[in-house]
């Protein structure tokens, strides 16, 4: 971002707020002056690309933004004749044209008759080969740069520029923010010796590539905003929650080199899993940005790994070279993004089976278990029961025994009733001890038997709890059932088939658009 720049753009938004006398965010946002700033639009069509500057905006604000980026001052009256007429400086009458020239953006061909190149920098003027008109441009060094192309005096190019009038001589020249080749042989000569120089540089290595992380969900995508290409990709992208950042570049010419450098730029600070470029098949001169240098060398940098779907007739560009993933078409590009997640989806649903199966195995066993557990309960208390009927019998028939002895004994020992049955109480009082003795041992044990069989049955109550299908929908599981069957394969169901979906609090009818296998 120009810091310069800002500033200049945040001077003039306060100088018009007063003058509108408004907030200054009511003029623009900082946001839209940092985008501003670091995009440094220089022609009508570049600012209205930038978000928040709309049509009536730039006839409001335009052309004075555009004079800030390109290094002239809001034209300022400096007085008014008695009949109203505008009074200008020499220098404001100029900075006026100027500012009315940089919205006339023009592409121009010619060929290179002279060639000035003067530090940061260059002078050169281009011919018509028909009539030998001359146009006088003049081009930063640092936008030479960024295109690697050298001029040479003869050579046949186009310039993309808007006219401008230099202050200090008065003369019209072009300002020129991009310059390419002209011609299928000249391009595919630049084309072959880059490409070779990069490749020696060991740039399109297979070992310096990165991993496409599995599962992404969070995308950079840049493209052009307005074609086909970014509507075909959304629209093959995978319902599976992706996060997609878009920034909006051209991608047709030399000219695209500094918008998509900006927008590479952009996303190197952003938290993304993948960067995604896109664009339509081309010839070798539309796709010309895809073939710059600093462009690739961008692309190699890049922290984020980089996938590159970009059509093209013949030669594949370099930056899908130097990707560290090429396909042929902005729709393969999604459908590999696809790819892991539709595998996750397809092994989850076999782990659905999985569970679903092994589910009713361990219900099954347990049912088993339970049952076995029941039947050895009624066993035992089967013999618990039987043992206690056995013991009353043999008690009632030892007081019978009892009685008819000590009958027997008062007749013999004439024995008084008194101390027959005085003898006959401590008897049953022993007898009572014995029983009482007999009984607590018993229903020991049975009390003790009884407490591990209510142990067994709570252990077995909770692995059921765990198994329960009830428990897992309300941990986010459903069963899709139709005609009352389990659903475990797409070849039960055909589209337009009606399912029942049971989900933790209830049921979903539902009818099958779609099966995508």
């Amino acid at each position: 971002m120009n810091q310069d720049l800002l500033q200049k753009l945040k001077k003039w938004r306060t100088e018009m707020a007063q003058k509108e006398d408004v907030a200054v965010f009511r003029v623009f946002s900082n946001k839209v002056l940092e985008a501003i700033a670091a995009m440094k639009p220089k022609r009508k069509e570049e600012l209205l690309a930038i978000k928040g500057i709309k049509e009536r905006k730039f006839e409001k604000y335009g052309v004075d933004i555009l004079a800030l980026v390109n290094g002239d001052s809001a034209v300022e009256v400096i007085a008014e004749d008695k009949n109203g007429a505008k009074l200008y400086t020499v220098s404001s009458f100029l900075g006026l044209v100027n500012n009315s020239l940089s919205v006339l953006q023009a592409r121009v061909q010619g060929e290179v008759s002279s060639l000035d190149i003067r530090g940061s920098y260059l002078f050169f003027k281009l011919k018509d080969k028909d009539d030998g008109s001359a146009l006088g441009c003049f081009m930063w060094n640092s936008d030479y740069e960024l295109y690697g192309i050298v001029l040479e005096v003869g050579m046949e190019i186009i310039v993309d520029g808007f006219p401008l009038v230099y202050k200090p001589s008065g003369q019209l020249s072009m300002q020129v923010s991009a310059i390419e080749l002209v011609g299928e042989g000249a391009l595919k000569k630049a084309y072959e010796e880059l490409k070779k120089k990069l490749e020696k540089e060991g740039l399109f290595a297979i070992e310096r590539k990165k991993t496409i992380p599995e599962l992404p969900q969070k995308i950079g995508l840049i493209t052009s905003e307005t074609g086909a290409v970014i509507h075909d990709f959304l629209n093959n992208l995978g319902k599976f929650g992706y996060h997609t950042k878009f920034m909006d570049s051209r991608v047709e010419g030399q000219a695209a080199v500094p918008d998509l450098i900006a927008a590479i730029d952009y996303f190197s600070g952003e938290d993304i899993d993948v960067l995604v470029i896109i664009r339509g098949g081309g010839s070798l001169e539309s796709l010309q940005a895809f073939n710059n240098e600093t462009l690739v060398r961008k692309i190699a940098e890049c922290q984020a790994p980089v996938i590159c779907g970009i059509g093209h007739d013949k030669d594949v560009p370099l930056a899908s070279l130097v990707a560290d993933l090429a396909v042929s078409t902005p729709t393969a590009a999604a459908n590999f993004l696809n790819k892991t997640w539709e595998v996750a989806v397809r092994e989850i649903a076999v782990l659905e089976k999985d569970i679903l199966y092994k589910y009713q195995g361990v219900l099954k066993d347990k049912k088993y278990q339970i049952e076995e557990m029941a039947n050895e309960l009624r066993k035992y208390f089967g013999k618990i029961f039987q043992e206690f009927e056995d013991f009353r019998s043999r008690l009632r028939n030892a007081l019978a025994k009892i009685n008819f002895v000590i009958k027997n004994i008062a007749k013999t020992l004439d024995i008084s009733l008194y101390t027959l049955f005085r003898g006959f109480n401590s008897i049953i009082k022993n007898t009572a001890i014995i029983l009482d003795d007999s009984l607590t041992s018993l229903f020991g044990n049975f009390e003790n038997n009884l407490e591990d069989k209510i142990d067994f049955l709570d252990d077995a109550e909770k692995k059921l709890m765990i198994f329960n299908p009830l428990r897992q929908l309300k941990l986010g599981y459903s069963i899709v059932l139709s005609g009352g069957k389990v659903i475990k394969s797409v070849k039960q169901v055909s589209a337009g088939d009606s399912v029942n979906i049971q989900v933790s609090d209830g049921k979903i009818d539902s009818t099958i658009d779609k099966i995508n296998l």
